[in-house]
């Protein structure tokens, strides 16, 4: 299945696009998912352990099931006054 992802703030700066697409197996999840990012764009894995995960623009867990055609964001918590 295909899976569209969108690297916002600085995880786009680090891995160098916008988005990409990921082909996955059948039900993988969002954990799967950040696994095969691994490889391709080792530098956002800091921020990516601390990201919020949206599916379709809903905030999902790491255990969320993913279809095809999903739309995945990743987008940098920041704090500050």
């Amino acid at each position: 299945m295909r899976i569209s992802v969108k690297f916002m703030s600085r995880l786009r700066t680090l891995a160098g696009a916008e988005e990409v697409d990921v082909e996955l197996p059948e039900d993988a999840t969002v954990a799967k998912l950040l696994d095969s990012l691994r490889g391709p764009y080792p530098s956002i894995f800091p921020l990516v352990q601390q990201a919020m995960i949206m599916v379709n623009h809903k905030i999902v867990a790491p255990e969320a099931v993913l279809c095809d055609g999903d739309r995945v964001m990743l987008l940098q918590i920041v704090a500050g006054g």
